[in-house]
């Protein structure tokens, strides 16, 4: 295995609703691609906090609370969450929108994992884009790792 990508990112609060862009090359074809991507902290435990971010997501969105402060608290803890897109030389690859995080994928020219598409693991340029859907915590650290070979 070559490793191909390999880093730590940091991602904050003013970084939600963006797509962070990891540009890499591959360089030469290969048979695979493993990508391991962790993030962490998942979870804000701060209950005040929350409660307080559900509260003001609710007047913004209907004018009114629409949940009691047991309702809301019930949805507790609440959580960072990012997607992964992976871009070749030949355009999309796919996207993962699961909520775990600490993610696995294998592509190849034969199959790959949900959210992604079968393609050959061309040498060329790649990006791998890490898209902030929720930071709920101050800041998050991603942890990437990108290996072609056979």
């Amino acid at each position: 295995m070559r490793t191909v990508l390999e880093g730590q990112y940091v991602l904050t609060r003013k970084d939600q609703s963006t797509h962070y862009k990891i540009p890499f090359v591959v360089p030469e074809d290969a048979e695979k691609m493993y990508i391991a991507v962790s993030y962490g902290p998942k979870y804000n435990y701060d209950e005040e906090y929350g409660v307080a971010l559900i509260r003001e997501n609710m007047m913004k969105q209907a004018g009114e609370p629409l949940m009691s402060e047991g309702e809301m608290r019930a949805k507790l803890p609440l959580d960072n969450h990012l997607s992964f897109s992976l871009d070749s030389p030949d355009g999309p690859v796919g996207t993962a929108h699961r909520s775990s995080n600490n993610q696995n994928f294998t592509i190849c020219a034969e199959s790959a994992d949900g959210g992604f598409y079968p393609c050959a693991i061309k040498k060329g340029n790649w990006v791998f884009t890490v898209s902030v859907t929720c930071i709920i915590t101050d800041q998050i650290t991603v942890s990437l790792k990108a290996e072609v070979g056979e």
